[in-house]
């Protein structure tokens, strides 16, 4: 069972690949509401006010009274007949929800009324077809600009109206972080990138396999990069081999190191520590 989590206070909505959407009020230990929508769903979920946004693996998007899972809207988008790997991706600013489907059309609705103000498709193929698959991640917003992806490019694109501000010829292997006016993100040919996002300029575009061979004045080999954060103002890469590496935001290498064991989840931050569950599915709690 694949479940797609969010918090709010004390209760946690969960919607799964069975079709199934609840909510729990994990203080109480007590199942608020729960109801089977029959269609998997496949897509991260999103809250604002008294609403709750999910899409489905047929590419339907929903928005649901969170206080008893009722449907208040139901809008049908481009479904694809083969499932490939990419996982709807729902993303909200104060005004706006947007949504990035499986046939990799970018869609932005008002919150309130869920009124389409446009819609762009970034699927390179030129054959749209339903077959074909679509490759990307998951969308990130910041201001008035999105950040998305297609298995060949990089996107930043005006919130309000569709148009393209800026792309660039390469791809994230990992979620773009955005901190300030600036972006960072992994490519999927190993570079730590960093963008303007004021002016769409490139900052710097630095390759860590390089970068880790001059720190340890070695040999370049290629590794495997799994997570990109950032705390404290420095910029951290996990690799898959359980090692770690740090720079400045403006790239400079500054140490290498080793967590105690491999991560398997997302690392969590709080209280100045890094909460993760390894291989093993322990907690790992580090400074």
């Amino acid at each position: 069972k694949n479940l797609n989590l969010i918090v709010e206070k004390n209760i946690i909505f969960v919607s799964d690949n069975l079709g199934y959407l609840y909510a729990y009020d994990y203080k109480k230990d007590k199942v608020i509401w729960a109801k089977d929508y029959k269609v998997p769903f496949r897509s991260n979920l999103k809250l604002s006010n008294n609403s709750l946004y999910a899409a489905n693996q047929n590419n339907n998007l929903y928005k649901f009274n969170k206080k008893n899972g009722e449907i208040l809207k139901l809008i049908p988008t481009e479904e694809t007949i083969i499932k490939n790997q990419f996982v709807n991706s729902l993303s909200l600013n104060e005004n706006y929800l947007f949504f990035l489907n499986t046939y990799g059309s970018l869609y932005t609705f008002q919150k309130n009324d869920m009124k389409l103000l446009w819609f762009l498709n970034l699927n390179q193929s030129t054959d749209l077809d339903p077959n074909n698959l679509f490759l990307g991640n998951q969308i990130t917003n910041h201001q008035n600009t999105i950040f998305a992806s297609n298995s060949r490019s990089f996107y930043g694109i005006n919130a309000n109206n569709g148009s393209v501000i800026f792309k660039y010829d390469f791809s994230p292997s990992t979620q773009p972080l955005v901190i300030s006016d600036y972006l960072f993100l992994i490519s999927k040919n190993n570079y730590l990138i960093s963008i303007n996002i004021k002016n769409g300029k490139l900052i710097y575009s630095y390759d860590l396999n390089q970068k880790i061979a001059d720190f340890l004045n070695s040999k370049k080999r290629k590794a495997n990069f799994k997570k990109l954060a950032l705390l404290n103002n420095k910029i951290f890469v996990y690799l898959e081999n359980s090692y770690f590496l740090k720079f400045d935001l403006y790239g400079k290498l500054e140490i290498i190191d080793k967590l105690p064991s491999k991560l398997n989840s997302d690392p969590i931050y709080l209280s100045k520590k890094i909460i993760f569950l390894n291989k093993k599915n322990k907690i790992v709690v580090i400074n």
